[in-house]
């Protein structure tokens, strides 16, 4: 199993500790909460670390008598269910662009990336040039998820400090859809992406994410990661199923036993009747806090 390097894994807690001014303990990055309760996390705002479910005993042994969270994928697991959490991976090791669109990638998906070059589309990346597309697309699309919004500062941390691209798809020079990449040695993931839902029909995360894709082939990357679904139960797991994507689940443990997902599925709601310059003020303030994003 691909998973994150240590390495990398290093250079993430650089970033968070820049941007939010976490302190370590130990292999842990703690993250305080509005309530003074801190937690053990390993590793905050990554979907996964570079630990399987299986080898997490001297973590555990480590955070005993605290409060903790550990991110991890688990192979192992075939049985899935409607309520599991599931990064959704594409296997790229052939690293040949032609065998992946033509055999692996499904016969629909493929019309629809056809039809995304017909719509006279266009597609630049980039880095910090192309920062401000980027962040207007995620804040409106966070908004309308219902969660709060990174600081920018955070998408331009991560592309001084580890290998990382913005993709973003323009129709007659307007930002319609936007993705960050990040390449960790054999790993390509896309740890979050935007869209206006009003170009849906020009099939514009089609393009993006085939660039991505091949982008991610160029890197000699073995593992293209579209990131975290609900199994089967979500759009976007269905598209990124297209793609020929398989669910590995993803394990949350907690010394909180409890489906962080529900827990904050009132306050979503909540969340997406805020004006939006509120949600773009509070946001960026209150994301440091939350340990389960």
């Amino acid at each position: 199993m691909i998973l994150h390097t240590e390495k990398f894994l290093e250079n993430w807690k650089k970033i968070l500790f820049k941007l939010y001014e976490y302190e370590e303990y130990m292999d842990f990055v703690v993250v305080p909460s509005l309530t003074k309760v801190k937690t053990l996390s390993y590793m905050p705002l990554l979907n996964y670390s570079n630990r399987e479910s299986s080898d997490v005993l001297d973590l555990l042994e480590l955070a005993k008598d605290n409060n903790y969270q550990i991110r991890t994928l688990n192979s192992n697991y075939k049985n899935f269910q409607e309520s599991d959490t599931v990064t959704m991976r594409l296997d790229i090791s052939s690293r040949d662009e032609d065998y992946v669109f033509s055999k692996i990638i499904k016969s629909k998906c493929r019309n629809q990336i056809r039809k995304s070059i017909k719509n006279n589309l266009h597609i630049k990346v980039g880095e910090e040039d192309l920062l401000d597309d980027f962040y207007a697309l995620f804040k409106k699309t966070m908004h309308r998820y219902g969660t709060p919004v990174f600081s920018k500062d955070l998408f331009s941390l991560i592309l001084k400090n580890v290998k990382a691209k913005l993709f973003i798809v323009y129709k007659d020079n307007k930002a319609i859809s936007s993705l960050i990449l990040i390449c960790d040695e054999k790993l390509s993931i896309v740890p979050w992406a935007a869209s206006n839902y009003e170009f849906v029909n020009y099939c514009p995360n089609h393009l993006m994410y085939y660039e991505a894709i091949k982008y991610s082939i160029s890197q000699e990357c073995d593992v293209f990661d579209f990131g975290r679904s609900g199994y089967l139960t979500s759009s976007t797991y269905k598209f990124k199923e297209q793609w020929g994507a398989k669910p590995v689940k993803i394990d949350l443990i907690s010394s909180q036993e409890q489906n962080i997902y529900s827990k904050y599925s009132m306050a979503s709601k909540v969340w997406k009747k805020l004006p939006s310059n509120v949600c773009s003020y509070i946001g960026p303030k209150l994301c440091k806090f939350l340990v389960d994003l």
